[in-house]
């Protein structure tokens, strides 16, 4: 099953979304930032053989549309910043998407976004308990970098950078026990990685900036790590001829996103 998650910036890119869907033959869509998630489905429905259908999304600021029946992905919990959905298809293991996009550094503090990282880190942990389910995807505009602390604290999303450390499972801190996730995007910083330097581009008069930051993220549960193939997470800068940077190498903000597209597969 092959992903896309886009924080288009409120831009009119159906036409470009609905490319990379052709190109790269996409199942599931999440948007953040999207401002009219009906014109989106139009979009895609013009020109695909099978049809789109967008998930219900009330309440949360990411958009979900999937090649396959909606009553194949329930709703599990529904907040303002992220939603967890069950994705349960016909002869396939049940699997749980979390779907994300926390409060951008410009409004809120590391220390808020950090709390609301631990916030749905406890949310996601109660949903798989009662699920009994422990195949879990989390994706999305997180507005933290992967060394970030709401990103890397045990009762944050606990997501590390390597397969090895994820695979133990989870980490006992005093008579608690927290899992971990696994985290990709690690890998995905600066110019002699696979791709752009990041998936954002931001500067500020400071004396501290990244420049680029990795704020797009999938980060996967030790029992998805064996079906996600790395060579076929991209963070993509171009399609059908269509650009998404500008000639000095940074996202095109008002012509496409400030944000760089990430497609990702899972064999589920």
């Amino acid at each position: 099953m092959r992903f896309l998650f886009w924080n288009v910036k409120k831009n009119p890119v159906g036409p470009i979304v609905s490319q990379i869907v052709r190109e790269h033959d996409v199942e599931i869509i999440i948007l953040a930032e999207c401002s009219d998630p009906d014109a989106i489905l139009v979009e895609l429905n013009s020109s695909i053989k099978y049809p789109f259908h967008l998930t219900e999304s009330r309440r949360t600021r990411v958009v979900i549309y999937t090649r396959f029946s909606p009553k194949f992905i329930k709703t599990k919990h529904s907040h303002k910043f992220f939603t967890i959905r069950c994705i349960s298809l016909p002869f396939k293991k049940a699997m749980l998407l979390v779907a994300m996009h926390l409060e951008s550094k410009r409004y809120r503090s590391d220390i808020h976004r950090c709390v609301e990282a631990i916030d749905a880190s406890a949310k996601i942990r109660q949903v798989e308990s009662e699920l009994g389910i422990s195949r879990t995807v989390v994706v999305g505009d997180l507005n933290m970098n992967p060394f970030d602390m709401g990103v890397i604290l045990a009762d944050g999303l606990h997501a590390v950078m390597t397969r090895s450390i994820a695979r133990k499972r989870d980490r006992l801190i005093g008579d608690q026990r927290y899992p971990f996730f696994y985290n990709p995007m690690w890998g995905r910083f600066g110019d002699t990685t696979k791709g752009p330097p990041g998936t954002y581009y931001k500067t500020m008069s400071s004396y501290d900036e990244y420049f680029w930051h990795t704020h797009d993220q999938v980060l996967l549960r030790p029992d998805l790590i064996d079906s996600f193939d790395e060579a076929k997470l991209h963070v993509l800068t171009d399609c059908g001829g269509i650009e998404f940077l500008k000639k000095s190498g940074i996202p095109d903000d008002s012509r496409v996103s400030d944000h760089l597209p990430l497609l990702f597969d899972l064999e589920i």
